[in-house]
């Protein structure tokens, strides 16, 4: 489904969602609204990415202090209307009641459950059709990543693992028992990932903390590896860059620094100064020369492509020339249905950018709000490309819809 596209420059939208500006870009793409949920709140204060699976976005949405207003809500992918709502008790509704949450068949009865550790200091699964909580976990905080669902231990099924604010790390059987707990006594804001880092044939785990130690583990909870990156890491992410078979963890700090760690050993293959409040997150090979590329962004407002393998910068541009606190990172799909891969770059200004490989900037759209983490991408109306769904700081998911 393609909704009716902007013919002039710019439209102003104005309504419940405030002032939006829907534009066109230096090569003509438009991007336009899809919707807007009616999930705002009096706050500027929400920075966890939505999920999207079986037709349903599924929004973390924090509100005021001590309100009703805390909640994992289910929207309609279609219109964004609430399909249900599970409500965080007024006493634990504070930022962060909701981290980023996950679609995953956590205990392998056939049903992709939404889960998500919330600050009722527990993980829990819902229902995806009801919203009712079918399981919980009690934590030693609240949680601010994405729990991950993977087979990392030889115990029988797959564990779901999550690290809370606190920096402990929780590995849990589908029963909710602990297979092993390990406190990296740092507060952890970088998503954890589990993958074969070492090229050994087993998964391990990754996690990172504001201390700036980057840490791998073994599935038993062994240490492999902790290597410093000099600086608290906020973001993460991981992938093969240099065709080894090994992966490497990339790391950005908050002192501008991006690291790119070898996943066998732990050394520093590379290090970028990128400028403060760096962010990682899209790991592709975008312009399929058969390397792939790092986007970053930082505080400045820019975004660089960086040859994953070595750390060369390839581009650098400026996304917003606005006095920002921080960049979102980007992230890669296909927005227009021909098969090459886009970056969409999420600014903290309110603007949503879609960027080519080269560089160029295709169309942007915006909205008189923050934003504080990453788009999502997923085609959620069976189109063929994908859409972009994005949390405002005000708790308002916008989908919105490119066409080149």
């Amino acid at each position: 489904m393609r909704i009716a596209t902007v013919v002039v420059g710019a439209l102003l939208v104005v309504g419940l969602l405030g002032v939006a500006v829907v534009g066109l870009g230096d090569s003509g793409g438009e991007l336009t609204e899809r919707w807007v949920s009616d999930t705002g709140r009096n706050v500027q204060s929400n920075h966890h990415a939505v999920a999207v699976g079986d037709g349903r976005v599924y929004a973390p949405v924090s509100a005021e202090s001590k309100s009703d207003g805390c909640a994992l809500v289910a929207l309609s992918a279609d219109d964004g209307t609430t399909v249900w709502d599970y409500q965080i008790p007024t006493e634990n509704c504070i930022i962060h009641s909701v981290a980023d949450p996950t679609i995953a068949d956590y205990d392998d009865d056939g049903v992709n459950e939404v889960l998500a550790a919330t600050t009722e200091n527990e993980v829990a699964a819902f229902d995806p059709d009801s919203g009712e909580k079918e399981f919980n976990r009690t934590l030693s905080a609240y949680g601010y990543t994405q729990p991950v669902v993977a087979d990392l231990t030889p115990a029988s099924g797959r564990e779901l693992v999550v690290v809370d604010a606190s920096g402990v790390v929780f590995v849990l059987n589908s029963d909710g028992d602990a297979l092993w707990t390990h406190d990296l006594d740092a507060r952890v804001f970088a998503q954890p990932t589990v993958a074969d880092y070492d090229d050994d044939g087993e998964p391990e785990l990754f996690a990172a903390g504001d201390d700036g130690n980057a840490t791998l583990f073994a599935a038993n909870g062994s240490v492999e590896w902790q290597r410093q990156a000099g600086s608290s890491i906020l973001w993460a992410t991981s992938g093969d860059a240099d065709d080894d078979a090994a992966y490497e963890a990339f790391v950005a700090t908050s002192g501008g620094d991006v690291v790119a760690f070898d996943g066998r050993e732990g050394h520093e293959e590379w290090r970028l100064d990128a400028g403060r409040y760096t962010a990682v997150h899209a790991l592709e090979d975008t312009d399929e020369d058969g390397q792939r590329e790092l986007y970053v962004t930082a505080r400045d407002g820019t975004l660089r492509r960086v040859d994953a393998a070595t750390g060369d910068v390839a581009w650098k541009i400026d996304l917003t020339a606005e006095s920002v606190q921080m960049m979102p990172p980007p992230v890669v799909g296909d927005v227009d249905g021909d098969g090459a891969s886009d970056i969409v770059a999420a600014g903290n200004d309110g603007t949503v950018s879609v960027v080519s490989p080269g560089g160029d900037v295709q169309a942007t759209y915006s909205r008189d709000v923050p934003l504080f983490t990453h788009a999502t991408l997923a085609d959620t109306d069976g189109d063929g490309d994908d859409e972009i769904l994005v949390m405002y700081a005000d708790g308002r998911v916008v989908s919105l819809d490119y066409e080149a």
